[in-house]
């Protein structure tokens, strides 16, 4: 399944937690449930999706665009679930964020290969709608990026056996 996302303008709040400017239009319509996933997606949620695990966490003054549930993992192992939570940020914290998590330098991202295939975890993402995407995994997430820099996907991935 294709996820349809929007970009909403970045309002910064000076922490790595996403700020959220308008929770009713950025909530998921309805509550989504996955099966064995802690939370459903949704705005209200979010705090609650990004501190399952370690290390959850969005680039500094990232805005949340929405909160999606992946729906192509379970085809991989029994009982996994996850995430996907649309972001945009500014050039900067995007940069430090790559840096600070993944093991590349984000002052060199533009230089860095394309992601051009839908690897395990990114199935949930229309590659074709991003304009030169570069992923990189680390830990049980995900981190997918547009360039040039503003948009960006964090996917969280759970459960399995």
């Amino acid at each position: 399944m294709v996820i349809v996302l929007t970009l909403a303008g970045a309002v910064g709040c000076g922490s790595s937690r996403p700020s959220r400017a308008d929770e009713s239009s950025a909530a998921t319509a309805g509550t989504a449930q996955q099966t064995g996933a802690p939370y459903p997606a949704d705005m209200n949620h979010l705090d609650d999706i990004l501190a399952i695990g370690t290390g959850h966490e969005l680039p500094e003054q990232a805005q949340v665009v929405s909160v999606d549930l992946t729906t192509n993992l379970s085809g991989f192992s029994p009982g996994t679930w996850g995430y996907v939570i649309a972001f945009t940020a500014t050039d900067q914290p995007i940069r430090d964020y790559v840096t600070e998590h993944t093991g590349f330098s984000g002052e060199n991202i533009e230089n860095d290969r394309t992601t051009t295939e839908s690897p395990f975890g990114l199935e949930d993402v229309d590659l074709n709608a991003i304009n030169n995407p570069w992923s990189a995994g680390f830990g049980d997430t995900i981190l997918l990026i547009e360039r040039p820099l503003g948009r960006g996907w964090l996917i969280i991935i759970g459960g399995g056996r």
